[in-house]
């Protein structure tokens, strides 16, 4: 399984959503409020055993931005 499709699934499951697709974003996904923005971050973490910052995880705000964000710690 790549990066994207695992970042897919773990927002699928976070966000308790049959399906979430690459344009998610907090504009357009109804469920990425702030606390399932926490349990992304955390779940994250986990996955990918890295550690975000605050600011990282701040910035965190669309599905590309979080792949972004995970290349640069890997």
């Amino acid at each position: 399984m790549n990066l994207k499709d695992k970042v897919l699934e773990i927002m699928r499951k976070t966000f308790e959503m049959d399906e979430v697709s690459t344009d998610a974003s907090q504009k357009n996904c109804e469920n990425w409020d702030s606390l399932h923005h926490l349990m992304l971050a955390s779940e994250l973490e986990d996955a990918f055993d890295i550690d975000l910052e605050p600011e990282e995880i701040a910035e965190m705000t669309d599905f590309s931005k979080v792949v972004a964000m995970l290349e640069s710690k890997m």
